[in-house]
C-alpha cells in the first residue's frame, strides 16, 4: 500500500510528526478519502504553505478546535490544546476557549476540556 504510506509520510511532515493513529488505520482502508480529508485539514489548520493564504492564524484555529472538540468530548481535544499552546496560546486563552464551549453546550464540556488541560500540565 505505497499510496497510503506516502500519504501518511506527507501528513507527518506537514503536521510536524503528529498524525493520529485513526488516520493511519484509515489510510490502510481508504487512502483516497484520507487524501481528501488531509487536503481540508491542511487548509483548516494552516499546515505547511497553506498558512500564507489564510485569514485566521493557526493559534486561533486551534483554540476554536479546542472549544468544538471539548463540546463533543472529542478524543483529540488534548492534542489540539497542545497545538494551541505550541502556536503561542496562553493557558488563560485555552481556558477561555473551554469556557465558550460550556456556554454553548454546558458544564460537562468545560469539565472535559479542563481535565484534558490538567492532564497535559501534569505531564510536565
Amino acid at each position: 500500500m505505497k499510496t497510503a504510506t506516502n500519504l501518511l509520510t506527507n501528513m507527518r511532515r506537514q503536521r510536524k510528526g503528529d498524525v493520529h493513529s485513526v488516520f493511519e488505520y484509515l489510510g490502510g482502508i481508504d487512502p483516497t478519502f484520507l487524501q481528501a480529508y488531509n487536503e481540508l485539514a491542511v487548509l483548516n489548520f494552516n499546515y505547511g504553505s497553506a498558512a500564507k493564504g489564510r485569514a485566521l492564524p493557526a493559534k486561533l484555529k486551534e483554540l476554536i478546535a479546542v472549544a468544538l472538540l471539548a463540546a463533543v468530548r472529542g478524543n483529540t481535544t488534548r492534542a489540539h490544546i497542545q497545538k494551541a499552546l505550541s502556536h503561542g496560546a496562553s493557558r488563560r486563552e485555552v481556558v477561555e476557549a473551554l469556557e465558550m464551549s460550556m456556554h454553548i453546550t454546558g458544564a460537562p464540556s468545560l469539565e472535559f476540556g479542563l481535565s484534558q488541560l490538567m492532564a497535559l500540565e501534569s505531564r510536565k
